[in-house]
């Protein structure tokens, strides 16, 4: 084992990496890995986070900040008190170690500039998570991947012992957590119950796992990139879905239910697969409070359905009511919907639950949309919050641009429900819908998945056409650089937007792009149901903010 070895392995991982985050804990295979890499050309940073586990956790971080110190390497600590996260959360402790390590690692990596965070999973790491998805039931056997986003493991190949005498060769010492010897711990379990009497019997059964799980990521990469191509708008059409092979079928369910960060296994899929054909609307339980939905030609992965919260009263009076016609009307009040609602439509009167599965409003978000009343009954509505007006109290030339600001705003929803940005935008051609898409940035791990390019790429396959000349793209958020220069490639002619993008955007947000002698111009209207887009931005950050690091 030597240093050469390592650089190769991290270069084949990260060609062009300059600087590298080693995440150590300060056990053994974290301290190899970073002594491995201190005579290599790369600019080393170590990042150890303190999980607050054990009274002597301390001990750990301090050794680390003393190894970093004689190894003149920059060091950067975190104290975080796992287990009252995990409480106030729901998760289980293993979990939430995890993801807050995570967490704090990929943080310090952008703060620091670095091109990859470095960990030192080894090759029996993999067999033994290898075993802990065959005894889950794992829908794929594919073990520890050797990169995911920033997160690169170099050390899949190098098994536990050949560290240990790399190591003892520089009589380097380390810490060794007492909580790996912990039996009640499924790896714990199998590293020292469960492998050893294998081992005995079949010498390199480590290696073979190993290496099943690099065959088994393989195939599924392959099968992956198929089943990606089936995917529209964040969801599965079952038309296309249904005429696949089953194997493919399976794998384009894992990868949905894998975005939607729900661990796939063979027993949910096998239960998705099995409702593909149901007429009515069919959902699945899933891990992680989430649920497969089968509905409308489609399945999706949402939230379970969210307890209704007070409906908050909007700041002004909504822009589809006309407030001449509403003097006739007591005083509006503002609730959620109730069983029996109705409002009165041009064709006659409408139950308000039919009218919200007529639009295609997701069943989670029908409890939650706000109603205007009057106190004439308990069933007298007279507004539906982006979906409809009473005939007596409508607008007589209503905005056009707020229905689809509208339509754009349940994709934002549906983004945010998916633990992603909430933007949504749809296409729109000669008042016919076109497309219409969420942001899923995070879910398909790629930067240009915003809701703008995703929609325009949508309309211009429905179309047949990467000229949009007579569409209007709405969205959410003001368009960022990117955005716009897709929206003036595809020539189109219009733009529509809600809030402001202080931080991106490409429009007056940070910039205006329009100021420059473009080819063609661009139509743009700004501040529609501009409130509306920034409640849902700001109650979504609000949830995201990174816990406080002691």
């Amino acid at each position: 084992m030597d240093t050469q070895n390592v650089v190769s392995a991290v270069s084949a991982l990260v060609p062009d990496a300059r600087t590298l985050l080693v995440a150590v804990s300060g056990g053994g295979d974290s301290v190899a890995l970073l002594r491995l890499l201190v005579p290599s050309p790369y600019r080393l940073v170590v990042g150890h986070v303190d999980h607050a586990l054990r009274p002597d956790s301390g001990n750990d971080a301090a050794f680390v900040r003393a190894l970093c110190e004689a190894l003149d390497v920059p060091c950067h600590t975190a104290r975080i008190d796992v287990a009252r996260v995990a409480e106030s959360r729901g998760w289980n402790l293993e979990d939430a170690a995890r993801r807050l390590r995570y967490e704090f690692l990929t943080r310090t990596a952008k703060r620091v500039g670095a091109d990859a965070v470095l960990t030192a999973h080894t090759q029996d790491d993999q067999a033994e998570t290898v075993l802990m998805q065959l005894l889950r039931g794992a829908a794929y056997l594919t073990g520890i991947p050797p990169r995911r986003g920033r997160i690169v493991r170099p050390l899949l190949g190098v098994s536990r012992g050949q560290l240990r005498a790399y190591l003892e060769t520089l009589d380097q010492l380390y810490h060794e957590d007492a909580t790996n010897a912990d039996t009640r711990r499924t790896r714990a379990w199998l590293r020292r119950e469960v492998l050893p009497p294998l081992e005995k019997r079949y010498p390199h059964v480590s290696g073979t796992l190993a290496r099943l799980a690099d065959l088994q990521y393989d195939q599924a990469q392959m099968l992956r990139a198929q089943a990606r191509q089936l995917f529209r708008e964040g969801g599965l059409e079952l038309n296309g879905l249904n005429r696949e092979h089953p194997a493919l079928q399976r794998t384009a369910i894992a990868t949905l239910l894998g975005d939607a960060g729900v661990p796939p296994d063979a027993l949910h899929i096998e239960a998705i697969r099995h409702n593909l054909g149901a007429v009515e609307p069919v959902r699945v339980s899933l891990p992680r409070g989430r649920q497969a939905r089968i509905a409308y030609g489609r399945l999706e992965v949402v939230s379970h359905a969210e307890r209704p919260q007070p409906p908050k009263v909007p700041d002004a009076l909504p822009a589809e009511l006309d407030p001449i016609k509403l003097a006739a009307f007591p005083a509006l009040h503002y609730r959620i919907r109730v069983p029996g609602d109705s409002i009165r439509l041009m064709g006659g009167r409408k139950g308000v639950s039919d009218l919200l599965i007529d639009r295609k409003v997701p069943r989670e978000l029908r409890s939650l949309r706000v109603l205007a009343t009057h106190p004439v009954g308990p069933s007298e509505v007279l507004w539906i919050e982006g979906v409809a007006a009473d005939v007596r109290v409508a607008t007589s030339t209503p905005d056009p641009d707020v229905p689809w600001l509208r339509r754009a705003l349940v994709q934002a929803e549906q983004a945010a429900q998916a633990g992603e940005v909430p933007v949504g935008a749809v296409v729109v051609r000669r008042g016919t819908l076109v497309a219409e898409a969420a942001n899923m940035s995070r879910s398909e791990a790629d930067p240009t998945a915003h809701a703008e390019l995703r929609a325009l790429r949508e309309a211009a396959r429905v179309l047949g056409d990467w000229r949009l000349e007579d569409c209007t793209l709405y969205v959410t958020l003001e368009p960022c650089p990117m955005c716009f220069g897709a929206a003036l490639t595809a020539h189109l002619p219009r733009v529509v937007y809600g809030a402001p993008n202080r931080r991106e955007g490409a429009l007056g947000g940070v910039t205006d792009l329009r100021d420059h002698p473009w080819k063609r111009t661009l139509e743009v209207r700004s501040g529609v149901l501009a409130h509306d887009a920034e409640r849902l931005l700001k109650n979504f950050f609000a949830a995201q903010r990174p816990l406080k690091v002691t």
